[in-house]
Order: C-alpha cells, then structure tokens, then sequence
C-alpha cells in the first residue's frame, strides 16, 4: 500500500481539474482505512480518493459527476483496480435517495457538492447504513456550510472525532443507537441541547418564572374569547367527560379544547378538531388520561389560535388517525394564541 498511495500522490495534481484531498489528508485515509476491514464503502465526488479507495475497500461505490474529467481521469489510471469500484453517476443530491444500499458500509466519504445543504444531505442518506466502527470522513471543514455538519458529528454520540488534517475530519462510528432517520426528536441530539441564547432569551426568562406568573402574564394581555363553564374547579371527574363553555370566535380564529396531567409539559388535543359554537356556546368530550392515571389532577384548556396553529393541529390528529402514535403538543405563544382560559379537575 505504501508504495500504491505514492504512486497516487504522485499523480494527484494531473489526476483531473477538480479539487482533491490535500496529501496529508490522503495519508491520514489510508493509515485510518487500513485499521479496520471495509467490505463495502461509499464516496461523493471522485478523484485520488477513489483510487486509493480501490485498493483498501473490497466494494467502493462512487457518486459523482464528471467534474473536470473527475470520473474519466480515475476511469483511465492505470492505479484504478477496477473491479472493486461502482460509479453512480449524476447529481448526489439525487442519486444517492434513489440508490439502495444491501450492505452495511465501513467507510464513508463525503467530499461531493459544498453548497448548502447538499453535504447534510448526503449525510442523511448515508449514516443510517454506517457499520458500528465505521469511518466517516468530511472533507473542506473550512466551508461554513460544511463546518456546521462537523460541529454537529462532533457533538453528536454517533461519532468520536479522530484526527482533522488540514480541512478534512475523521469520524468513527460510534455503538450509540442510530437517530431515527424518519423521527424528530431533536433534543436527544447533542448539538440541539443547548438552544441559542440570542434568539430565545425570552423564552428562557419566561421559564424562571414561577407557573402562577408565567400564567397571569398570558392572560394579562389576552382577551377572553372563550370560558370554561363545566366542570367547575376543583371538581372530580370519570375518566372522560363533557366539558362546556361560551365562546365569541373572530374570524380565522379557531377554538380547540386541549387537556393534560398538570405534571406533563405537553397537551393534547381533544374532539378530533376545533370546536364550532351554537349561539356562543360550544361543547366537547375530554379523556382524562389512562387507568394508571387516577387520583391525579388534569388541567383543561379553551384555547383560542390562528390558522396556521388550527392547520398544524389537525395535521396532528390526521397523523393520530394514520399512526395511532399521539405524541403531546405545545401551547402556541405570543400572538398565535389569541386566547385561553384554564380549568382544574383531578380523576377519580
């Protein structure tokens, strides 16, 4: 191998006119690739890599274009050993959703097209496939775009970084649980831990705030456009129930009944929709929680919103329809909640 990788860095700077891995970066790939045994590995973009590539991964599948002759200068090197190499060509963007991966992948290279968010993209398609143990390497970092997916791999317990060697970054594949590709739930992620102090520093004062207040500046400044009139406060209740109320809704305003344990953060929506009134009176069934729930205190809600939370709510009950996964909801804030007025009850 060593004499191989020589006889490609010799060859790197006439290899074709696109840009490659620097030679240092090359050494540090093929000293990381030979540690380990890669069956089956992938790579955006092409050029010196995917002839060294060619010599340390048994299966080595190729997504590119044709870049500055990138694929018909590695196609025409004698260094090239064919036969382990699959070229996909065409926009990655495109290809790679579209290709269909039979086996695990030990080595991964990104290094195809920089403009953002193409290399998030790829990286979407290629790390639900990573073997436990695989590498994963980045190359141009020093691209702000780029540099954004090495900050979240760093933070990310997927991957342990390496080595960064000029603007390329090694990754390995960690034996933490693969993130569910088709999931959202984006505060297990290390880089979502922290939210962004400069733009949600109200919210974060809001929450140091004692819930009496952060309740009594919600209804300070919120006209009240809907009230709960049963049950009463305090009072006990089965495990579903009628509750009522009147109601004055404007236009594009909708009225949604939402309830929870007043010990979960989230609610969820009840009567299937928003609730319509009758000569301003409005009523629904509410379901207080499950069997295991009982003796607990449930908080009622008469929520006024706008379309876009209506519109975003009944998606939520079209995928509660599909799914029978009923994930919580959050309250809207500021002038998405037009208004809302709360009732306390506790089940049987």
């Amino acid at each position: 191998m060593d004499d191989i990788l020589q006889r490609i860095l010799d060859v790197q700077p006439v290899l074709h006119a696109a840009g490659t891995l620097s030679p240092a970066a090359l050494r540090a790939l093929a000293s990381h690739a030979a540690a380990r045994r890669i069956r089956h590995s992938a790579e955006t973009g092409c050029g010196a890599t995917t002839l060294l590539l060619s010599h340390l991964s048994e299966n080595h599948t190729v997504f590119a274009l044709d870049v500055g002759a990138s694929i018909a200068g590695v196609r025409d090197s004698p260094l090239l050993r064919a036969g382990a190499v699959r070229f996909v060509e065409g926009p990655s963007q495109l290809s790679l959703p579209a290709f269909r991966f039979e086996h695990r992948i030990q080595l991964a290279l990104l290094d195809g097209p920089h403009a953002y968010p193409f290399p998030d993209l790829e990286y979407y398609y290629l790390y639900p496939h990573l073997d436990t143990g695989a590498l994963l390497v980045i190359d141009d970092i020093h691209i702000r775009g780029i540099h954004k997916l090495f900050e979240f791999l760093r933070a990310d317990r997927m991957f342990r970084l390496e080595q960064v060697v000029r603007t390329t970054a090694f990754f390995t594949r960690t034996e933490a649980p693969a993130f569910n590709p088709h999931g959202d739930d984006w505060e297990q992620q290390g880089y979502n831990r922290r939210t962004l102090w400069r733009c949600g520093w109200r919210t974060h004062l809001r929450a140091a705030l004692p819930r009496f207040r952060r309740e009594a500046a919600n209804r300070d400044h919120r006209p009240e456009l809907a009230s709960i009139e049963e049950p009463a406060s305090g009072e006990t209740v089965s495990d579903s129930g009628i509750v009522s109320g009147c109601a004055t809704i404007p236009a594009n305003a909708w009225l949604w009944i939402l309830a929870h344990r007043r010990d979960i953060s989230g609610w969820w929506p009840q009567a299937e929709g928003p609730v319509s009134t009758v000569n301003g009176h409005w009523s629904a069934t509410v379901k207080y929680g499950d069997p295991a729930d009982s003796g607990k205190a449930f908080e009622i809600a008469a929520a006024v919103v706008t379309q876009k939370v209506n519109e975003r709510w009944q998606q939520w009950v079209r995928s509660v329809n599909q799914t029978g996964s009923y994930p919580p909801v959050q309250l809207p804030s500021g002038r998405a909640l037009l208004s809302i007025d709360r009732r306390t009850v506790r089940r049987l």
